[in-house]
């Protein structure tokens, strides 16, 4: 009843298409979208022993999305994003049993300039519905290193190397999420710096696959 209110002040719309949800709407995307989102993933990378899910292809439906998120700062659609992401860990993940969530970081400067994490959202998210904890500060960025665009693959690699740290890792087995991997050198940097604090495993979640 309480969302039908809120949904009837502020009419919801499809974070994909823009059209219309009806006001029982209990995420920000429409079943046309959806499917078209499921028809372009998952995806599945491996950096040096670092699986990578990613739900979507970063086109179509799927970067309309992601732009109203992360730069219409649509913040409520990271539910939706984790909804999705959480399926797709528990289809394809194998055996992979998490101890602990950490969210890829931003720079606190860059974090203070956006408003928020993206990724830290949709971490929060995926903790409430697996009941999982999650740390954000478990991983933080050391540099506020120049934005990935501005470089390529081997460009990028060096551009993160050495750029954070982690806490104590003690054995945990440790679920990696982002929103976008483009081509993996953030993930991966963060991966290697997880395992050299003691991580067992680190199993990374992504939404989309630029």
């Amino acid at each position: 009843m309480f969302r039908c209110i809120i949904n009837f002040i502020w009419p919801p719309h499809c974070a994909g298409c823009g059209e219309l949800l009806p006001l029982r709407a209990n995420r920000l995307i429409c079943d046309d979208c959806l499917k078209k989102l499921k028809q372009t993933g998952p995806s599945f990378e491996n950096y040096r022993n670092c699986k990578i899910i990613c739900s979507a292809k970063y086109e179509g439906v799927c970067k309309n999305i992601i732009i109203e998120f992360k730069f219409r700062s649509s913040r409520t659609i990271a539910h939706t994003l984790a909804q999705i992401m959480t399926d797709d860990l528990i289809k394809y993940s194998g055996t992979f049993a998490p101890d602990l969530i950490v969210p890829v970081p931003l720079h606190p400067g860059r974090k203070q300039e956006r408003g928020f994490n993206q990724s830290e959202l949709i971490s929060k998210w995926i903790s409430k519905i697996l009941k999982i904890p999650c740390e954000k500060n478990f991983l933080k960025r050391t540099r506020n290193t120049p934005s990935q665009k501005e470089f390529g693959k081997g460009e990028r690699i060096k551009n993160v190397d050495g750029a954070f740290k982690s806490g104590n890792a003690g054995g945990k087995n440790i679920l990696l999420i982002d929103d976008v991997l483009t081509t993996g050198a953030t993930m991966f940097e963060c991966a290697k710096t997880l395992k050299k604090a003691g991580a067992k495993k680190v199993l990374a979640l992504a939404f989309a696959k630029a």
